[in-house]
């Protein structure tokens, strides 16, 4: 196929921004630090990183890497590398030098993009220094071009590279909470698959006002802007997840459409004063990860008129999975009855959950979940052996528990491997955790499984505690005792000042229990 054709039918991230740039010229998609940047301006920056990539040798194929934090420009480098058939490979600045060395060697970047404000990190990462082309963004960094002189001189004109719907367009490594990261290949298509979900399960429309606050080396953070580009929306950026700046963007800019993980939304309700934030023009708040009930029901009372997602994805499904929408608190109640109700798959997903034979469970049973969807990424980059475990039986395996109650709502139970087994039985961390935190003390909370020479694993909670107030380890084992059965009540309590997270948010209980078996001089299994 010559490029005439190709562009004639092709799916391509980069061109969903020229389609909506044509539609809605003038509008604002961006407001960004007090300027607000029309579809047609970004477009034109878009086109002008696009030219300034091809000019410094990338091809159709090559790693784009960056370091950055939130901005137009990241947006914009994503779709001119995906206008060109490059991959965008986002590097956590949360993660430790190790683990970003190790992203690097893997992912050998034809050019990297470094935020000014993040380049205190390079001198922990050498491995930046062989990267060919080294670029700077917002600001200097000594040994890199300047992405604005660069963009300065580039023309403007959309490139006509051949593109194939099914090449690779990101490159996104998992949180390394197991192992060393994982690289995720999500191609075109896969993310053009993620776009029917927006639209038709979670009603992303041209008149909402979203926020850009979800980091974009995530693949929420990804799916959140791709949705609001493709829509026409206008957007709300902050550079990070910045309390004071995201409550100051709701009211003023009256945003419609929010989402974050569960930690923001628990760390939300602990700000003083947070009754009084005028919510009243956000109509649609997806919550993703395990929020608690208690939580859940208060928030409806802050934003009553909004329509509640309770959403489960995976990067590797780019990021598509399950989703339950609540619109009243009667709704709210009756998926609620268990912990983390995600409802059922999106309408590009088929899911299934199966033992460990592959067979299908029951109703009422806890099995794996396994999906078919044309989000299903490509594969781990260079990873055949992974690859071909995870998508055996011609099912893609999620490595997540779930079950279906009787009211036939799904609801995910736990990570394959942070089920806990104690003294012979299963133990649901998520079900622990709900009840744990409806304790009116506790702000955050963590339940892994301890070595332990009776139990072989120990149901242990971690927990944070309400400023001011105490908490006793008898106190909340005699709180659990009434509300679990015996076997899932804690056999330990260890309070602490915080919980370690990732910068998205999620809890990192391998990390939690390596610093834990470390001090008791112990080792993990």
């Amino acid at each position: 196929m010559n490029v005439e054709l190709n562009l004639i039918r092709r799916f391509n991230v980069g061109d969903v921004l020229k389609r909506t740039a044509l539609r809605y010229p003038e509008k604002t998609a961006i407001i960004f630090e007090g300027k607000e940047i029309s579809y047609s301006d970004l477009e034109k920056m878009t086109n002008r990183v696009a030219h300034v990539l091809l000019e410094k040798g990338v091809k159709r194929g090559d790693v784009v890497g960056i370091l950055a934090l939130n901005s137009p420009e990241y947006a914009a480098l994503w779709f001119a590398a995906a206008r060109i058939g490059a991959l965008l490979a986002p590097i956590n600045a949360g993660l430790e030098p190790r683990t970003i060395s190790f992203i690097v060697e893997k992912s050998k970047p034809k050019v990297v993009f470094v935020d000014s404000l993040l380049a205190p990190l390079l001198k922990a990462v050498p491995q930046f220094e062989t990267v060919p082309v080294k670029v700077s963004m917002g600001g200097s960094v000594e040994g890199y071009e300047s992405l604005e002189e660069l963009i300065s001189s580039a023309s403007d004109t959309f490139p006509e590279v051949y593109v194939e719907s099914d090449d690779p367009t990101t490159l996104l490594f998992t949180s390394g909470t197991e192992s060393l990261p994982k690289g995720v290949l999500n191609s075109h298509a896969n993310w053009y698959a993620a776009l029917i979900a927006a639209l038709a399960d979670l009603e992303f429309r041209h008149d909402q006002r979203t926020l850009l606050s979800l980091p974009l080396f995530h693949s929420a953070g990804l799916y959140v802007i791709f949705a609001s580009v493709a829509c026409g929306c206008t957007g709300f950026m902050t550079r990070k997840v910045d309390v004071p700046q995201i409550l100051e963007g709701i009211q003023k800019h009256r945003l419609t459409y929010i989402v974050f993980p569960a930690t923001v939304y628990q760390g939300l309700l602990q700000v003083p004063g947070i009754e009084k934030v005028d919510f009243s023009s956000v109509t649609h708040a997806i919550v993703f990860q395990y929020l608690p009930k208690s939580a859940f029901l208060r928030w409806k009372k802050l934003i009553p008129g909004a329509v509640w997602f309770s959403y489960w994805g995976q990067s590797e499904m780019t990021p598509l999975g399950a989703c339950i929408k609540m619109r009243t608190e009667e709704e709210m109640e009756k998926a609620l009855v268990h912990p983390d109700p995600i409802g059922s798959p999106l309408l590009p997903v088929e899911l299934r959950i199966v033992d460990e034979e592959g067979n299908d469970v029951p109703p009422g049973g806890i099995g794996e979940m396994v999906t078919r969807s044309p989000a299903v990424m490509l594969g781990y980059m260079d990873e055949p052996e992974k690859t071909g475990e995870t998508f055996r039986g011609g099912w893609h395996h999620t490595g997540d528990m779930g079950r279906i109650d009787e009211n036939g709502i799904l609801y995910f139970v736990d990570r394959v491997k942070d089920m806990i087994k104690t003294g012979g039985e299963n133990v649901s961390s998520q079900e622990v955790e709900e009840v744990v935190a409806s304790h009116p003390k506790v702000t955050g909370v963590a339940v892994i499984g301890m070595p332990d020479p009776k139990w072989i694993e120990a149901v242990t909670a971690v927990v944070t505690v309400k400023e001011g107030e105490t908490l006793t380890e008898e106190e909340l084992v005699s709180y659990c005792r009434e509300r679990l059965a015996g076997f899932k009540v804690p056999k330990r309590v260890i309070i602490l000042d915080s919980l370690p997270t990732s910068p998205t948010g999620k809890v990192l209980k391998r990390e939690l229990r390596k610093t834990l078996l470390e001090k008791e001089g112990g080792e993990e299994a």
